[in-house]
């Protein structure tokens, strides 16, 4: 069997044991693979970011492996998963915003031109608390502006104090700003040419000291995008590649915990 501890550790294969459900048997028809070995192959394709039918040899089948990844992600157990753990284990009280795309295929929906980057891809937009772990994630087309993610990230975190959000100079909003302060949210972000400055009355305040821990978003894109099947998406449906970034973002938080 294909030794998983060279994809995840030990202690975090056990952790997806326990929380991830188990393929249910049917009364009828042949008996149910473990799911230790269908999750083995799916952590292969998910890491190595090999096609289904090239997973080495685990104790399943790779159409055993796709079903059982095909059922997590029809009946939304990995979104589920990732939001309670993500509500349980992040602190949104100081956070950052950060986009990053994925190159793709041309596929139909979910995909579009990233001008900045010069590539066809899909946008995942990551919402980090204050130690670098995920709080929220969205999904766009790569011609998407970075902006259109924010007002998102901030509606599914609602009920949630988020005292400062640290953001870069592409976010830059007069309106994004104002709307945020007047919630109590100060947006620490680098004023730059051309943006709005107020001659009277209360101005935007950027703090150096905090917005040096943005780097910590970045850190996250780069621990997603270690993963192959998210860096580069080859599946044709947004639904089965929004499970892999779910999937990955479960094992980072398991990581950290």
């Amino acid at each position: 069997m294909y030794d998983v501890t060279k994809l995840v550790s030990q202690t975090v294969f056990d952790a997806l044991m326990k929380i991830l459900p188990t393929p249910r048997q049917h009364k009828r028809g042949r008996k149910r693979v473990g799911k230790r070995s269908v999750l083995n192959g799916v952590l292969q394709v998910l890491v190595n970011g090999i096609a289904w039918r090239k997973i080495a040899e685990c104790g399943a089948s790779p159409v055993s492996c796709w079903r059982y990844f095909h059922e997590l992600q029809r009946r939304g157990n990995l979104k589920f998963l990732y939001d309670a753990l993500a509500c349980k284990q992040t602190d949104v009280i100081e956070g950052a915003i950060d986009t990053t795309t994925a190159t793709s295929f041309r596929f139909e929906r979910m995909t579009g031109w990233d001008g900045k980057h010069k590539k066809i891809g899909s946008k995942i937009s990551l919402f980090a608390d204050k130690n670098g772990l995920p709080a929220d994630v969205e999904f766009g087309k790569g011609n998407y502006h970075d902006g259109v993610f924010v007002p998102k990230h901030l509606k599914k975190t609602t009920g949630r104090r988020k005292q400062t959000l640290n953001l870069d100079k592409i976010y830059a909003s007069l309106e994004l700003r104002r709307t945020m302060r007047q919630k109590g949210t100060h947006i620490n972000m680098e004023t730059r040419r051309g943006d709005y400055i107020r001659k009277r009355g209360p101005k935007f305040r950027f703090d150096a000291e905090k917005y040096k821990t943005r780097f910590l978003v970045e850190r996250l894109n780069a621990w997603l995008k270690n993963f192959w099947r998210v860096r580069i998406r080859r599946d044709r449906l947004p639904a089965m590649y929004k499970g892999f970034v779910y999937l990955g973002l479960i094992i980072i938080l398991l990581r950290q915990s």
